[in-house]
């Protein structure tokens, strides 16, 4: 197909080329892995653009997205403005639709996600080298893009309460021998992180976008399936694509609609702030019934300083309740971070340092810089009306 009429008007989520995104990430040879430090070489696929048209979310356009995103292509995501006139100018009504922009003005329309991906895969040499090889990238492929999709469907997402606990456990248990099978593919090749020899296929970012959708909405049951010891060369994939520059400067977002930049990753806490922690302790376990998973003493202000964490899941899981008690220190605590004795939200990050360095420059005030504490770091913001917001980390930042 060639020179076509757009279905409808469409907006431009982004045109920028991802390297200009990652250039932060010292997109280079530094890299742990080398050899996935992808150079356009070619005139025809440096002068070649391309268009998706989706929806503005992930879903079925986001494993061509990486692939675009790792190769570092010219392309731009856009989102049909009125979507159901736009339908019958398109070869089946339905999207996502890849449009590949050639150099010489002609313009190639691919619908169905995994015959563009595959084109993708084979334009800019992310196949197998040999049939054997392109047939398990192509099953790789095919069994994340299908099996687990209609895993997700059948006992989770179609469910009457997708977010019900026994339900997720459920669908968590159903998947886990399709991870296996992942995993014994990995093994067989070295469990070195790739499915062929050491090359990215295509197929790695079909499994990849699975384990970061688990990771950032079941991170619990996402680490009992895959972790450093549990399907490890699931693992190596899952990290190598993730620390990778370009891939990790488009998670991190702000170029688009659909992955837009916000530093925090979920409510860490909600609490209070009290006078005498050994009676609000003995308060909320023995009669209301939480579970204290932490108690510590923070470095500061004076005797019976306390900070605490209670819960409702014994294993520790789930948002906190917390207890923070200034001790006898009550008048130094107010002076300095002008916190109110009543009432503490927190919200958890990856890293508090870094946290607060892209909330300041969105003009966002902190009465707490970032500070190392026994249990990670932490840092307080104004909310226009005063109230103070704490960010959380269990790691450590280097001061």
């Amino acid at each position: 197909m060639t020179k076509r009429q757009s279905p409808s008007p469409a907006k431009d989520v982004d045109m920028a080329p991802a390297d200009t995104a990652a250039k932060k990430a010292k997109v280079g040879h530094d890299h742990a892995y080398p050899q996935d430090i992808y150079t356009i070489e070619s005139d025809f696929l440096k002068n070649s653009k391309f268009e998706i048209l989706y929806m503005a979310c992930r879903a079925r356009a986001e494993v061509p997205r990486y692939l675009l995103e790792y190769v570092g292509a010219k392309y731009t995501s856009k989102a049909p403005v009125n979507w159901p006139a736009g339908k019958k100018n398109t070869p089946f009504g339905v999207l996502p639709i890849l449009t590949h922009h050639k150099p010489n003005g002609d313009e190639l329309e691919i619908p169905e996600t995994g015959s563009f991906v595959r084109y993708l895969g084979r334009l800019f040499g992310l196949d197998g080298d040999t049939l054997e090889e392109q047939v398990t990238v192509d099953v790789f492929y095919q069994a994340a893009a299908d099996n687990l999709l209609n895993i997700c469907f059948q006992e989770l997402w179609n469910k009457p309460d997708p977010t019900d606990k026994d339900v997720i456990s459920n669908c968590f248990a159903k998947l886990e021998p399709f991870f296996d099978g992942f995993e014994k593919y990995l093994v067989k090749n070295g469990s070195n992180g790739y499915v062929i020899k050491e090359k990215t296929t295509y197929a790695d970012f079909s499994i990849f976008d699975w384990m970061n959708h688990f990771f950032e909405a079941y991170s619990d049951h996402m680490t009992k399936l895959v972790s450093p010891t549990v399907r490890p060369a699931l693992h190596k994939l899952y990290t190598r694509l993730d620390s990778h520059p370009r891939i990790r400067a488009y998670i991190e977002g702000g170029r688009w609609e659909h992955r837009p930049s916000v530093p925090l990753l979920s409510l860490y806490s909600a609490g209070i702030n009290v006078t005498d922690y050994e009676k609000s302790l003995e308060f909320y376990t023995k009669k209301v019934g939480l579970a204290c998973v932490l108690n510590v003493a923070p470095p500061g202000f004076g005797e019976k300083e306390r900070y605490l964490e209670l819960t409702t899941e014994k294993d520790g899981s789930g948002t906190k309740f917390t207890i923070y008690c200034p001790g006898t220190s009550l008048e130094k605590f107010q002076e300095k971070y002008k916190i109110p004795t009543t009432s503490a939200v927190a919200f958890n990050v990856a890293d508090v340092k870094d946290a607060h360095d892209r909330l300041v420059k969105n003009g966002v005030e902190f009465s707490m810089p970032p500070a190392n504490m026994p249990w990670g770091s932490l840092a307080m913001f104004n909310d226009p009306d005063g109230n103070k917001i704490s960010l959380t980390s269990t790691k450590q930042f280097q001061e």
